[in-house]
């Protein structure tokens, strides 16, 4: 599985079908439809000609150098967090190392190493804070996430009795994660992620979602069958819907599959308690999205086994879906608001959603190339500032920036009062 591609959770469509079967409240009419349903408030969106509203981003910090001091050159992949003070944890996953940096950017010090033992990696997870204000990385190969002070310091771990991908711990010590695991029947390999709740044993307290994917084993080890396997593999795997969550400060528990623009909002114990549903078009795979793609497949393949010969034969019979996912990603900020990544074109724009605490649709913007394709999961608001990691020209770099909600009065962008 690809290391930067970061797996999250799925939630399920309500259907609202007749009055005997779901009781409905309107709370709201216009654009943005609110009933109610049980316990659960479903949020329906129409798509809207012209919201006048946006968000500007402006840089205010850059860490990283193309070369210099190594403390602030970075490997291929990168996550990062940053702390209620503002300093910065950055997941070095090529140096197995989690470097600190104040809030200006300096470099104040770095700890772990590739190993099997305590604060030891054989991989890294984006860093988190628990409860405690104690840092956690999860190490899916060594199945356990370790816990840290913020000087580096290692405290202790939890052991993972399976593959766990990436995951949340809430105020309670429940843990929001992915248990992957495969199997194998005949020339099939069965990948089942079930996504939920699980306690500090890892033993499943609520299910969420299980997603069960079909993927084939190569059937010979000659170009032409190898070439033949990759392009299937990479054929389900091109603008595939990926599960995704979030996990809100008051331990609330966001969650999409964006075959459909759906996210469903859950309490702490893993109840449904909100759905918001959004009318879209879809938008269509082009040249450069297939381009892109193949570009970072291609990357992402050894050599040896996959000889250069098995990649271009491989990466030429692709077949792509026409249209790319719902949206792409999204991500909570301080005020509550729901930020949505529709799109992101490398070198060109992020395309924005924001939706307010209700679920009410309020802004549809394009901004220039804040974050790229396999970033997109990398961009949190905190503390008044958004974050993300960037890529240029194969260099990676940790941003800050300012940004302010503006709308459109009098013909003219103002902030937003």
């Amino acid at each position: 599985m690809n290391k930067k591609v970061y797996s999250v959770v799925i939630f399920f469509f309500i259907i609202f079908s007749t009055i005997s079967s779901f009781q409905k409240e309107t709370l709201a009419e216009g654009t943005n439809i609110i009933q109610k349903s049980d316990d659960v408030v479903v949020v329906s969106n129409q798509k809207i000609p012209e919201l006048k509203m946006r968000i500007v981003f402006k840089e205010e910090l850059s860490i990283g150098e193309v070369e210099g001091d190594e403390n602030y050159m970075f490997g291929e992949s990168v996550a990062f967090n940053t702390d209620e003070d503002g300093n910065f944890y950055v997941a070095d996953y090529d140096t197995h190392r989690i470097l600190k940096y104040d809030s200006e950017g300096k470099y104040l010090l770095d700890f772990g190493r590739e190993g099997q033992g305590p604060g030891e990696f054989q991989s890294l997870s984006i860093p988190r804070f628990d409860i405690n204000n104690n840092l956690y990385i999860t190490d899916a190969r060594n199945r356990r996430i370790s816990f840290f002070d913020k000087d580096g310091k290692y405290l202790r771990q939890l052991r993972m009795t399976e593959i766990h991908v990436n995951p949340f711990i809430n105020s309670k010590g429940l843990i929001l994660a992915n248990n992957f695991n495969t199997s194998e029947k005949g020339n099939t390999q069965k990948r089942t992620s079930i996504y939920g709740l699980f306690d500090d044993k890892f033993n499943l307290v609520v299910e969420l979602y299980k997603d069960e994917t079909e993927f084939p084993l190569p059937t010979g080890v000659d170009v032409s069958s190898m070439a033949k396997y990759i392009s299937k593999v990479f054929s389900l795997l091109a603008f595939r819907p990926q599960v995704i969550t979030t996990l809100a400060n008051n331990d609330s528990i966001y969650l999409g599959y964006p075959d459909k623009y759906e996210i469903i909002v859950y309490s702490h114990e893993g109840k449904p308690v909100k759905t918001i549903t959004r009318e879209y078009d879809p938008i269509p795979v082009n040249k450069k999205d297939k381009e892109s793609f193949a570009k970072l497949a291609g990357e992402n393949l050894p050599n040896p086994p996959f000889t250069e010969d098995i990649k271009n034969k491989a990466l030429q019979k692709i077949k792509y879906p026409k249209y790319k996912p719902a949206y792409q990603s999204f991500t909570l900020m301080d005020n509550g608001w729901l930020a949505v990544i529709v799109d992101a074109i490398e070198d060109e724009y992020t395309l924005f959603d924001i939706f307010n605490q209700e679920g009410k649709y309020i802004a549809h913007f394009k901004t220039p190339d804040l974050v790229e394709g396999i970033f997109q999961a990398l961009l949190f608001f905190k503390n008044g500032k958004a974050y993300a990691v960037e890529d240029e020209d194969g260099y990676k770099f940790v941003k800050r920036y300012n940004f302010e909600i503006q709308e459109y009065k009098d013909n003219k962008w103002v902030r937003k009062k």
